[in-house]
């Protein structure tokens, strides 16, 4: 299959004037006095054309200046960028509309910049009004339009001349709803048509389901690219571990009691830390008792934490009314098992405690132990994967 986008080493960069002035004398002088930004670094990747790729990042990291490369409204400081066929955008909020012109002399105006005949533009400018739901709105100056109003006349405008390549910001984000929804559904057309799409968002979850790959920018370089759901987890868990961060730089200090104590903790398949969700998840816990007399007098708590301090899940063996017993060698061994785990994507860890009888004093704890990742393969969000069931229903006219 032939590539409609190829990128190769592709870098853009901007040079910074403290004062207007020095750019005149910078030309005269033959001498710098610029600071140079650079946005984008040595970014590479192809995608074939029918393809769908997402666009993720952080604000700064790159996102809007590598689409307005694909667009051809910017041109790359270095590097190669091949984009096959007609390409079709939508940027920042109104671009390319004149404010003084009424919302069909921007229409006309845009399919001319998009390649189109003034007899093609008259037979697409009905399909475009229509589509946008402006009503009389079309005939007053743009400069008066909401945003909502630009979107959904700049989203009429660029999927209406049957583009090969769908290049679309994160624009989409401030229409309402039902437009959005629309848009949506368009977007799937164009798709399913075979088009190739680029679609940026912060809406992870749309970038999962309309897109089959992903590009994650992280301060202008490639971070990563794949398959959408993997690239979108990877992202998800790195954003949390940096929120997590930013709460705390060192992790808790584990206390030790002169007594009982946890002497190990690990999983009973140690070669494994990545789980899917369903399969089985077993940990093995070995625990000193110490200088306590019998092992039903102590507890073990078990809590599981995802990488943003979520607390997913605690439970106890007081709790479960499991006594503890000691073995040959006067230690106690003690299996945790979730026969399914029903957790979805993301980054979690362990945090143990050893209780008294009353499962009030805490004896010994090791906490954010045995980090363990989880990969889901649907379209499901949240935290775990709850059973349940769908029932349609009839009832007839007038009951509750």
């Amino acid at each position: 299959m032939s590539a409609a986008i190829t990128a190769d080493a592709l870098a853009k960069h901007y040079r910074l004037y403290r004062q207007p002035m020095d750019a005149l004398k910078e030309l005269v002088l033959r001498r710098r006095r610029h600071e140079q930004l650079r946005v984008l670094h040595d970014v590479s990747f192809s995608l074939d054309a029918g393809d769908t790729l997402g666009v993720i990042g952080e604000n700064g990291a790159g996102k809007s200046t590598l689409l307005k490369l694909l667009a051809g409204t910017l041109h790359p400081s270095s590097g190669g960028l091949k984009v096959s066929g007609r390409v079709s955008a939508i940027l920042e909020l109104g671009n390319g509309f004149h404010p003084e012109f009424n919302g069909i002399e921007n229409v006309r105006l845009g399919c001319a910049l998009l390649g189109l005949s003034a007899q093609e533009t008259e037979v697409a400018l009905p399909g475009i009004i229509e589509f946008s739901e402006l009503g009389d709105a079309v005939y007053r100056p743009v400069k008066t339009y909401s945003s909502g109003m630009y979107v959904r006349l700049a989203f009429s405008l660029v999927t209406a001349v049957d583009p090969d390549v769908l290049v679309i910001d994160e624009a989409l984000s401030v229409g309402d709803i039902y437009f959005q929804k629309k848009s949506l559904d368009r977007i799937r057309e164009f798709i399913d048509k075979g088009k190739t799409v680029v679609f940026c968002s912060h809406n992870l979850y749309q970038v999962k389901t309309l897109c089959r790959r992903c590009l994650w920018l992280d301060h202008g370089k490639l971070r990563m690219i794949g398959d959408a759901s993997e690239v979108v987890d990877s992202y998800m868990d790195a954003m949390r571990e940096r929120a997590k961060a930013a709460e705390t730089e060192d992790a808790p200090l584990v206390e030790h009691a002169a007594g009982a104590s946890f002497l190990r903790a690990e999983f009973a398949d140690a070669s494994r830390s990545d789980y899917v969700r369903g399969e089985r998840l077993a940990m093995t816990i070995d625990i000193d008792p110490g200088r306590v007399v019998e092992a039903r007098e102590l507890h073990v708590g078990v809590v599981i934490m995802r990488n943003d301090n979520i607390h997913v899940y605690g439970v106890s063996t007081l709790i479960d009314d499991q006594a503890l017993a000691t073995g040959e060698d006067g230690m106690i061994h003690l299996i945790y098992e979730l026969p399914e785990l029903s957790l979805l994507s993301g980054l979690y860890s362990f945090y143990l405690y050893l209780l008294d009888d009353s499962g009030v004093h805490v004896m010994d704890k090791r906490e954010n132990v045995l980090p363990f990742r989880v990969r889901h393969s649907g379209d499901e969000v949240g935290v775990v994967r709850l059973p349940h069931r769908w029932r349609v229903i009839e009832r007839a006219s007038g009951t509750p």
